[in-house]
This record gives structure tokens, C-alpha cells and sequence, in this order.
């Protein structure tokens, strides 16, 4: 059977790389020649923009959905249906040789409605009631986890949604701190996690209930003849299996929401609403303490693996706090130097282990990796204590006098007062203790360090003061 592709089009996106290699974002640069034709959306001043930016604005060609899957180097296809134009695409979506990422909509509507006529059947036509095929179901998976997809979840619906299928119970699940996941370790070790937690769903859910991947952290559950009590029974047991079944040293943690249609005349659209609701009241809820969880898990494995350990940030806190007490810091700045104090290299968890404890000098590629610690720890942290700010404290904590520190962006006395102790209290302490590259020196030598340094990498007024405090102390 032929199909027409005058509805088919491409996007292509250039990607965005910090100037340590970090990806950020995509920039749209180009559309197809037939790109108005198949669409009629008008789309010249998208172009340039971020798809950041352009999804914050607009959800368009389904792009919000469609985000969370375009990463360098991925190989993605999806099934879509794109509201603006009202069509079903399949969405391919992959690199060329330039890096850039290409997405390609292929028009399946009519394709669908072949589908639905010819591969499925009725198994109950009175009450216009279909079973799905093994060859509709393999069509209807998520490729990464396994799980059926949004297109599916959105037909069983349609199918389940009968009397004799009550009462219908609708669960739906939002999987906390994948950004941090991504941002911290990778788009793989994301994958991973994604795995984990379908792998755990297939395990406590029965087999006729409908487990789909509808977002790229969303999850959404039908359990047909399922009261809401017993919904929310299967919930609990599945939070325990995700306990007990962390990926390494991360433990899977998923916000639900249930909501049963236990009537006839129920609409399922407005059970559908309050199971997301309940789920997002749960993710407001649980979510910022799953964050702080992951964060104390990711400390605690730092300082298993790294000289990053509770004696060394409060040496490090106790430093701090003898500068920050004789120049009168306020309680809000020696509050976000404390953090800093403990925080400050939590990006070191997303930094290979043979450099962390690499005890001959860094290659100059090695280097590279080892500078990102502080971006990687920016993107942690940033969801946490959003009323301090320390993100971007830890963002710039390698900054110098001079401005020849990183990122870079700052020197002088543009760089907060609470970085520029921090930096003196963590290059003493750094020498005086040692480091597995490089061997601890006295407190002589390294107050000396410090008033060489004076004016280049650290604060003059500041490395005098210290050095003054030090000797008398």
C-alpha cells in the first residue's frame, strides 16, 4: 500500500556546547522546503532560537514532548500526535556527520486509521470492545524501556473504558530528579534509570494492567475491575520494590497519583485530570526530598571514593568561618558558606573515578574532564535552597583575583565575598593536607603559598587578613 508524503518534513537543530564541552541546548537552523506546505504554521521567527525557548513559549509539532529524547549522538523514534496540525506522525529523530540533529516527521495518520480498521478486531461488537494483535503491540512500545507508549495508553483508554471494565483505575507516576540524573552522570545513565523503574513496574503490576511511558519522565498506568484502594495498595508495594532495587548507588523514586471511574457516567478525561493532579500534588510533596535524598547519596558516594570526606569539609567550614567571623559576614552569607563548605565538589560525582584519584599530574584532556565538576555540581544543587542560591556559588568556586580561574566569568571583586574566603580556606587546607596528586606542605609554607598568591589567585586584603589570623592562631 502506497502512502502520500506530502505531509512529511524535517527539522534540523545545531547543538550547544559550554566551553568545557557540557551539552546545553539546540538552536533551530533549518526546515525543509516543503516545511509550510505540510505544516501552514508559520515558523520564520523560530529560527535561531532554542528549543528551550521555543517550548517555553509554545508547545509546537509536539517539541515538549519530543525534548527530553534530543541528545547528541541519539538514535529515537517516537510516535506522535501533533495537535496543531491534528495529524499522527512518527518522529525520527537522529544525527548526521556534523552533529547536528535532525528530526524527521513521517505522516502515519492514514496509516492509523488502516490500523485500527484492519489489525484490530472486535472481540465484542455490541459493545464496540477490540483486543490488539502481537504485531499492533510490538508497534505500540517505547523503544527504551519496553513499555507501551503514549499512542497506546491513549487506544486502551478508548477500549477499556466500558462498564463491564469498572471500576476503571488510572494511575499515573512522574519519576523524581532525572534532569539532576542527566545533568550529574549522563543521558545514559538517565536510560538506565528509566530501565530500572519500568523493569520494577512490570514486576508488582499484574498482567492486564496497561503500563505505558507517556513523557520522557511520565508514567501512566490503566488497571482495569481495580478499586482505588487497591490502586493505592499496588503504589505503596511498588515504592517499597523501588527501595529495594536501587541502580548502583541510586534509589528510584517515582510521585503517584490514583483516581478510580467507578460510574458509568464518570467522564474518564476527568479522572484522567485528577490522577495527574494528585500526582503533581505528590511530586510537590516528595519531590524536593527525593532531590536532597540523591544529593546525600551522591555525597555519601563521593566520600567513599574521594578524600571529600566530613573531616575535610569541616576543617574546611571551620577556615571559612575564622575569616568570615573577623570581617562580620550576616547569618545569610555564613549560611551559604557553610554549604558551600560541604558542597562545593559534590559535581565530582559525575567526574570518572581513575581521575579523582589520579596521584601523577592531570593530562591536559583530564584537566578538561575535572573543571567540569563545577558545572556538573551547579545543576545539581540548583533545585536545592533556591532561597540562597548556593548553585551558583559552587558554579564559580574555582574562580580567581585575576580571572584566570573557571568557568571564568568573573574576577576581582565581582566574585562574591563568600567564594573569595572559600577559596583561601580551601587552598590552605587543600596543602596543608595533601592530595593524591600532590604532596601535604607546613602551615609555614603554605600560609607563604597564600601571600605569593596574593593578587593573582586569591583576594590581597582578604589573603593578608587570613594569614594575619592564622599566625596568631
Amino acid at each position: 500500500m502506497e502512502y502520500t508524503s506530502k505531509n512529511d518534513f524535517f527539522l534540523i537543530f545545531k547543538p550547544i556546547y559550554s566551553s568545557h564541552g557540557l551539552f546545553l541546548d539546540y538552536i533551530l537552523i533549518s526546515l525543509s522546503k516543503n516545511f509550510y506546505d505540510a505544516t501552514k504554521l508559520k515558523f520564520d521567527s523560530m529560527i535561531g532560537e532554542r528549543v528551550s525557548k521555543i517550548i517555553s513559549e509554545n508547545d509546537v509539532l509536539g517539541l515538549k514532548y519530543l525534548y527530553d529524547n534530543m541528545v547528541p549522538n541519539t538514535l529515537r523514534k517516537l510516535e506522535i500526535k501533533v495537535e496543531d496540525l491534528d495529524r499522527w506522525y512518527m518522529v525520527n529523530i537522529f544525527s548526521d556527520e556534523r552533529d547536528y540533529l535532525i528530526l524527521f516527521y513521517n505522516d502515519i495518520t492514514i496509516m492509523n486509521e488502516y490500523r485500527m480498521n484492519k489489525i484490530n478486531y472486535p472481540i465484542n461488537s455490541e459493545n464496540n470492545v477490540y483486543e490488539f494483535t502481537e504485531e499492533s503491540r510490538i508497534y505500540y512500545k517505547d523503544g527504551l524501556t519496553g513499555l507501551y507508549n503514549r499512542a497506546f495508553f491513549n487506544e486502551e483508554l478508548f477500549r477499556l473504558n466500558t462498564e463491564r471494565q469498572l471500576p476503571l483505575s488510572i494511575i499515573m507516576g512522574d519519576l523524581n530528579g532525572l534532569k539532576l540524573i542527566n545533568d550529574a552522570f549522563g543521558h545514559e545513565m538517565g536510560d538506565r534509570v528509566l530501565i530500572r523503574a519500568a523493569k520494577v513496574m512490570r514486576k508488582v503490576f499484574r498482567k492486564e494492567d496497561v503500563i505505558s511511558r507517556i513523557g520522557g519522565d511520565e508514567f501512566a498506568v490503566i488497571l482495569p475491575n481495580t478499586k482505588e484502594e487497591t490502586a493505592l495498595g499496588i503504589v505503596e508495594r511498588l515504592k517499597e520494590e523501588c527501595a529495594r532495587n536501587p541502580l548502583d548507588f541510586l534509589i528510584i523514586s517515582i510521585s503517584f497519583g490514583v483516581a478510580t471511574k467507578i460510574s458509568v457516567n464518570e467522564d474518564l478525561n476527568n479522572i484522567i485530570r485528577k490522577a495527574d493532579n494528585r500526582m503533581y500534588y505528590m511530586k510537590i510533596k516528595e519531590g524536593k526530598q527525593a532531590r536532597q535524598d540523591l544529593i546525600n547519596n551522591l555525597k555519601q558516594r563521593l566520600e567513599e571514593t574521594s578524600f571529600e570526606t566530613r573531616a575535610h569539609n569541616k576543617r574546611l567550614e571551620d577556615l571559612s568561618m575564622l575569616l568570615a567571623e573577623n570581617i562580620g559576614l550576616d547569618e545569610k552569607e555564613k549560611e551559604e558558606l557553610r554549604l558551600l563548605c560541604e558542597y562545593h565538589d559534590i559535581g565530582k560525582i559525575g567526574i570518572p573515578e581513575h581521575i579523582i584519584k589520579k596521584k601523577k599530574p592531570l593530562e591536559e584532556e583530564e584537566w578538561e574532564d575535572l573543571k567540569r565538576h563545577s558545572e556538573i555540581g551547579y545543576h545539581i544543587f540548583k533545585d536545592i535552597k533556591k532561597d540562597l542560591g548556593v548553585n551558583d556559588l559552587i558554579l564559580i568556586h574555582h574562580e580567581r583575583w585575576d580571572g584566570n580561574g573557571y568557568p571564568g566569568f568573573l574576577k576581582n571583586e565581582d566574585i562574591p565575598l563568600v567564594v573569595r574566603i572559600f577559596s583561601i580556606a580551601d587552598a590552605y587546607e587543600a596543602m596543608v593536607n595533601g592530595r593524591p596528586y600532590k604532596e601535604k606542605i607546613s602551615q609555614r609554607d603554605a600560609l607563604k603559598e597564600i601571600r605569593n598568591k596574593a593578587g593573582t589567585q586569591f583576594d590581597p586584603k582578604l589573603a593578608e587578613m587570613f594569614i594575619e589570623l592564622m599566625e596568631k592562631k
